[in-house]
């Protein structure tokens, strides 16, 4: 949140208006977003109560319908006629029998007159080879014909059987599961295909949907309302399986929305399927509203915003800009104008400060060189030549042994260290000179401590030695190497120097094998590297590594912060500073 706080602050003032114009006209976007929204749903919801209405309605006639069916067909196969002619025509008469069949043809044709859904009532006696049809009269039959419709009897889980394309209420009696066995007589009555269509035609004119009605739980038979049915398809199994109250549900296949309703009584499906554009087509009147809106939306930001442009920010980047120009240093900087209004005085006041900058400049930058130099020097006489002692017991002892050839080396070393010390007519030095200083001091310690100590120099590019340095930043790094961890090693000490550069800056190693460095000594000396110069030197002025924390300030107010000393661990073992120095390359 302090983040996002923060970033807000900073943004331009022209964001910010923009910004709460923008949140101004949002609620009214977003209100009449809202009721879109809402009518768009009422409206759906509605059509969807619609089709289910539709659904029920359709479902509750068909079932009605097949229950009475089914009612006649288990009504009929226990009449006293039909159940006995089997039975009994092996002691009647032709005539009789012809008698019976007639009788029996008149309750058929009674019975298809019950239902608009009853195409043919078929009564098969297999005994008699006869087959009586209230369409099609008495007739005889192959035993192929009943053997082929008595073995579709419950082919659809139900009530209900398919033959063929023609579906049927069966009943045998009696009933067997052989059905190479011929049974007393066969019952049943069709259902008409052609009247459930024309059906389902006169439920589908209204709502511009398809009506499908499929029997089966593998729509084995399917009857649609259009010959282009686009919900003979697959159901979810979900809606195959429902409760036994028969419940709507929805599901989507390609670009059509369906509506299907499960009958497990009998096994099956009616489905309501409308296409998508067809059921959206009353949202598109509230969607162009919409659009309307936003687009008006739209070209009232834009205007608000140009406006905002010419009248605050134009200006105000003006004045932004005449501030820029000025802190890069073009204290010329002015701002015509021929303003009346709040931005006129502020480019007036502007104005009238950059004159008076103008005067002050040349005053405080004399005043910042001469507290920079004198922050220099004051770092400077900081370094004290901590071995001038131990340099003078050296030469008594060498004196002691009559080591003279010795000794003349020592005083040269000598005298040429502080001749370099106490030449102050010169801050700056090159690399070349600094480094030969430092060589040199560093052959005084090699003299004192013989053959413990090793020093590996690596030759230097000649393109470093013109590079402009600060006096005295090397020697003190490689005493306070000796000092620290050279001097306390009895045999093998090693001090290495060497050089390597990237980009746009020299990296000068210098490193000891020095076995007295802790983790906790490294830490310390990497976050006072870090520190600002006023608590470094609070911090460290009586420690040791206040050599260090001079040399690294004064590079930094050389060379500015991205520079200085780093300390990492050596691959020696010991301690290794890094004396980072600005270098173009050649």
């Amino acid at each position: 949140m302090r983040i996002f706080s923060g970033r807000w602050k900073n943004q331009s003032i022209i964001v910010k208006l923009i910004v709460a114009f923008v949140l101004v006209i949002l609620p009214l976007y977003g209100m009449s977003i809202m009721i879109t929204h809402y009518s768009s749903t009422q409206m759906q919801s509605e059509v969807e109560r619609a089709h289910e209405s539709k659904l029920h309605f359709y479902h509750n006639h068909l079932q009605f319908e097949l229950e009475r069916m089914s009612g006649l067909v288990n009504e009929f196969s226990f009449d006293e006629l039909m159940s006995t002619l089997s039975t009994r025509s092996a002691i009647m008469s032709r005539y009789e029998v012809t008698s019976s069949l007639n009788d029996i043809h008149q309750k058929l044709s009674q019975i298809m007159v019950t239902s608009p859904y009853i195409s043919d009532v078929v009564y098969y006696v297999p005994t008699l080879h006869k087959r009586v049809s209230a369409v099609d009269g008495i007739r005889n039959v192959e035993d192929q014909e009943w053997q082929n419709l008595l073995t579709t009897m419950g082919n659809l889980n139900g009530e209900l059987s398919y033959s063929g394309s023609d579906l049927f209420f069966l009943k045998s009696n009696p009933y067997n599961m052989n059905y190479e066995e011929a049974p007393n007589f066969i019952l049943g009555i069709r259902l008409s295909s052609g009247e459930l269509k024309q059906r389902l035609q006169q439920l589908s004119e209204t709502g511009g949907s398809d009506i499908t009605l499929s029997f089966g739980d593998k729509q084995q038979v399917v009857i649609s309302s259009s010959d282009q049915a686009a919900s003979v398809q697959k159901r979810p199994s979900q809606t195959e399986h429902s409760s036994e109250s028969a419940q709507v549900t929805r599901y989507h296949s390609d670009d059509f929305l369906h509506y299907a309703l499960y009958d497990a009584d009998h096994s099956f499906t009616l489905t309501s399927s409308i296409a998508e554009d067809v059921l959206e087509a009353p949202l598109e009147q509230y969607k162009l509203w919409l659009w309307i809106s936003t687009l008006i939306s739209i070209v009232i930001i834009m205007i608000f915003s140009f406006s905002i442009y010419r009248s605050i920010h134009k200006p105000l980047s003006a004045l932004v800009k005449g501030f820029r120009m000025t802190e890069q240093g073009h204290t010329l900087t002015r701002i015509p104008h021929s303003r009346g209004d709040e931005f006129g005085y502020l480019y007036s006041r502007f104005n009238h400060m950059i004159e008076r900058l103008h005067v002050l400049i040349e005053e405080n930058y004399v005043a910042r060189i001469r507290t920079s130099e004198a922050e220099l020097k004051h770092l400077q006489s900081q370094i004290q030549p901590h071995f001038l002692y131990n340099s003078l017991f050296s030469i008594k002892q060498m004196a002691e042994v009559e080591h003279v050839e010795l000794i003349q080396e020592f005083t040269d070393y000598l005298g040429q260290y502080f001749r370099y010390m106490t030449r102050d007519s010169q801050s700056e030095v090159s690399l070349g000179a600094e480094i030969e200083h430092a060589m040199i001091y560093a052959s005084i310690q090699q003299i004192r401590f013989g053959s413990r100590i090793q020093l590996e120099v690596e030759p230097m590019n000649e393109a470093y030695n013109a590079i402009a340095i600060p006096r005295v930043i090397i020697q003190p790094i490689v005493e306070n190497a000796f000092e620290y961890a050279l001097s306390k090693r009895s045999r093998g000490g090693l001090l290495k120097l060497s050089y390597y550069s990237e980009q746009d800056r020299l990296a000068i190693r210098i490193e000891d094998d020095g076995d007295q460095l802790t983790d906790d000594d490294l830490q310390h000396l990497k976050h006072s590297f870090e520190s600002n110069f006023q608590e470094s030197v609070l911090r460290h002025e009586h420690e040791e590594i206040t050599g260090l924390i001079n040399v690294h300030q004064r590079l930094q107010i050389k060379f500015g912060a991205d520079y200085g000393l780093a300390a990492e661990r050596s691959r020696l073992g010991g301690l290794c500073i890094i004396i980072n120095l600005p270098w173009k390359g050649e």
